[in-house]
């Protein structure tokens, strides 16, 4: 293969190295810092950077080279976002090495995700960054991880020694490992997705029609833009922040999730600035645009050029995308740009959108046929019998899509839930290092009720052996566990068989009964889930809800009488079992989803601490807050008046923001005494930020822990006078290791 030759590249590294030798001075990724400076990196330097990385690993295992001999060593990636982890991930893929990337560093505290993936996949090493290196106490990992090398991939010197003579090896070819991407399990058994090189190559094939990627391999500069703020070790950020604009030669501007979180308008205006055209995310950062960004930010926003706004990793919400279009019309977003689409890791990424952006196509459904597993469309207008979904389009191409009853794996007609089967060339083979029974599920379909010829199959779809005389592995189908149904050939989604609640023959899904316990509001939190548990008789409906702390005992009784009769009025069903818990007592994955059957077995073995509980016998939305007036010129003698302010303002906040009663408000009274999370310190950060012009972070609310010192901060920030002595570095690392563990949280809303 000629190195320019783009369409023959089988792999990432080579697709890289075509790139670098086709167009070297071309911009491959901006990433944009906290403080809204800017590093950037070209296709030549990231290819020369790459190499120096694939250098020092192969220098760390001499016995392996990129000839590919025996099993290629795992390296895991524990760096925050930047420039550096692009050169880490190819670097790593050029030596042969599996590339394992893992969430972001915490300083100075234990990172039992990292203990966790290193126990399952033994790396030989660990690529991060000088920075977090200096952070990074080994005292507070496990044996195994404390005791891996570290190589701070900032810090070696570009290799341009190989540039026109380096040569692929038997490592290279299409069906070896890229990746291994680690599902959003539990922290403590995490699984690692086996991605392939032709995974990879077959996945963004499939994306660039829909995203209408316009494959540029002539322009000296890049042809279009994307942005991103999404976490690089997640599949959405991975594929469509950083691989996707690689394939099709875009240039891609990122930014950390810590910036999104803390001001959300700091997503738009990048796409505004850099006039990017294709940019997406989970639906809650779409809600938290619409509820935290301010009129008067708007008046610099040009969005016109977001041609392609995708929606995708958590249930999709047809109010959300209907609000988040109608107020940011007026600067230039049009609701036609929206690409609602369904994937997941096991598919490496994609496995269902449009044939293009377009109006999100939603139908109203009718909730009490939806819970008995039927589709009629809603005539009712009352939103007690109406659920509205999205449609989340048709598998691309070289993807077979199906719907089956997941009892008799045969295939359902239209407008009839079952399980979402998939088949293709983006279907992953398994998970690292699982016995079979813990190991992706592929099957057949059957053709004939009455006769069972079913095949089912743990592990790797390679090695799966025939399934009788007629079926051979080229039938199998992915079992997906998701539960949805085709209409007009379009994949509509509604939920996970394991978390159907069954009651009385109806299905109940949890995602809805938990939307009605958080509409209540004060004093329950933003994170609920809802399971179906063992009764003497039959199935009951569990609910398991976090309140603030402060919420004092007398109410306790009060919020489970409303959370009943709303349940009771909006699904016609009485909770069995109504628990109230503190706030974090609720486990989510990586990625914010609920762990709905880890709450059910603590319940059920009697682990899960509680502050009451009752047993039958037998987000919210906020507009930005006023803000004070500051003076025009700020001066020391302000600086009383303005501590007020700020303590006014903070007061209000926790009032409307974290529902403490006005009464509970004390200034002395420490943050995490308010049940403030990690997710709730980035809004209060961004929010006082907005308005005083102070730079924050999110550590700053844990180094000023209360409304007096809080004030005093800001206040000593806004007359000039040094707010904080503490290692900025240090500060800046926290934040990004807070703003990581909290976005996924904000997933639930």
């Amino acid at each position: 293969m000629h190195s320019s030759d783009l369409h023959a590249c089988r792999t990432l590294p080579e697709l890289l190295q075509a790139r670098a030798t086709l167009h070297p001075g071309r911009t491959a990724a901006i990433f944009v810092e906290d403080n809204e400076s800017t590093s950037e990196v070209t296709y030549q330097e990231l290819w020369s950077q790459s190499l120096a990385v694939a250098k020092a690993l192969c220098g760390l295992d001499p016995n392996y080279q990129t000839s590919g001999s025996g099993d290629a060593p795992r390296v895991l990636l524990v760096q925050p976002a930047g420039l550096p982890f692009l050169s880490a991930f190819f670097g790593a893929q050029i030596a042969g090495w599996i590339p394992v990337p893992t969430s972001y560093p915490k300083p100075h505290r234990p990172m039992p995700r990292v203990d966790a993936v290193t126990r399952d996949c033994d790396p030989l090493a660990i690529l991060t960054t000088t920075k977090s290196m200096a952070t990074i106490d080994k005292t507070r990992l496990s044996s195994q991880a404390a005791a891996l090398p570290m190589i701070a991939v900032d810090s070696l010197l570009p290799d341009t020694g190989h540039d026109a003579s380096f040569s692929f090896g038997e490592a290279y070819s299409a069906d070896s490992i890229a990746l291994l991407q680690y599902t959003s399990g539990s922290t403590n058994d995490p699984k690692g997705v086996i991605v392939s090189q032709r995974n990879i190559m077959a996945n963004i094939a499939s994306i660039s029609p829909g995203f209408r990627l316009q494959f540029d391999q002539t322009s000296a500069i890049s042809a279009l833009t994307t942005t991103s703020w999404l976490p690089f070790f997640h599949d959405m950020g991975l594929m469509s922040g950083i691989l996707a604009p690689l394939y099709a030669g875009y240039r891609s501007v990122l930014m950390s999730p810590q910036a999104f979180m803390r001001r959300p308008i700091q997503w738009l205006q990048l796409i505004s600035d850099y006039q990017a055209s294709i940019s997406g995310a989970p639906n809650f950062a779409y809600e938290l645009c619409a509820d935290r960004v301010a009129p008067d930010q708007m008046a610099t926003l040009d969005l016109k050029h977001w041609t392609l706004a995708f929606c995708g990793a958590e249930p999709i919400r047809a109010r959300t995308l209907h609000t988040f279009a109608q107020r940011f019309s007026s600067v230039g977003f049009s609701q036609a740009s929206f690409y609602p689409c369904y994937g997941l890791a096991e598919s490496t990424l994609l496995a269902a959108g449009g044939a293009g952006p377009a109006v999100p196509r939603v139908i109203d459904v009718n909730r009490n046929a939806l819970r008995d597993s039927k589709i009629e469309l809603a005539v009712s207008r009352s939103k007690r019998d109406v659920t509205s979904l999205v449609s989340c389009g048709s598998a691309p191409q070289d993807t077979i899509l199906k719907i089956v009853d997941p009892q008799s794996c045969i295939e359902c007609n239209e407008r009839s839930i079952g399980e979402i089967w998939l088949r293709g060339e983006s279907i992953t083979r398994g998970y690292w290092n699982r016995p079979s029974e813990d190991s992706i599920v592929f099957a057949t379909l059957c053709h004939e009720p009455k006769r069972n010829h079913r095949f089912l199959w743990f592990g790797n779809a390679a090695d799966a052996p025939l399934a009788g005389a007629q079926v051979g592995k080229d039938k199998l189908f992915f079992r997906t566990g998701d539960l949805g149904f085709l209409d007009n050939g379009e994949l509509f989604v509604t939920g996970r068989i394991k978390d159907v609640v069954i009651i009385r023959g109806r299905n109940y899904f949890p995602q809805d009964i938990e939307a009605t316990v958080l509409s209540l509001g004060h004093p329950i939190s933003d994170r609920t889930v809802a399971f179906s548990v063992e009764g003497p008789r039959a199935e009951g409906l569990a609910i398991v809800v976090e309140i603030a702390r402060d919420t004092p005992e007398p109410a306790y009784k009060t919020i489970v009488r409303d959370i009943r009769r709303a349940v009771i009025e909006e699904h016609e069903i009485d909770p069995r079992i109504v628990m109230l818990v503190r706030p974090g007592t609720i486990s989510v994955t990586t990625s914010g989803k609920l762990q709905r059957s880890a709450c059910r077995i603590a319940m059920t073995n009697g682990s899960l601490e509680y502050r009451y509980r009752w047993e039958r016998s037998g987000g919210t939305e906020s507009p930005p807050l006023p803000i004070p007036e500051l003076p025009a010129v700020v001066s020391p003698s302000d600086q009383p008046e303005i501590e007020t302010q700020v303590r006014d303002w903070l007061r209000m906040w926790f009032i409307s923001r974290v529902g403490i009663e006005p009464s509970e408000i004390d200034f002395d009274r420490r943050f995490d005494d308010y049940g403030l999370d990690s997710l709730t310190a980035v809004e209060l950060s961004g929010e006082l930020e907005d308005w005083s012009g102070v730079e924050l972070t999110p550590a700053t609310a844990w180094q000023h822990p209360t409304i007096t010192t809080m004030a005093e901060f800001v206040a000593n920030g806004l007359v000039g006078r040094d707010p904080s002595s503490q290692d900025v570095e240090t500060i800046a690392i926290e934040s990004e290791s807070v703003a990581s563990h909290a976005w996924t949280a904000a997933a639930n809303r």
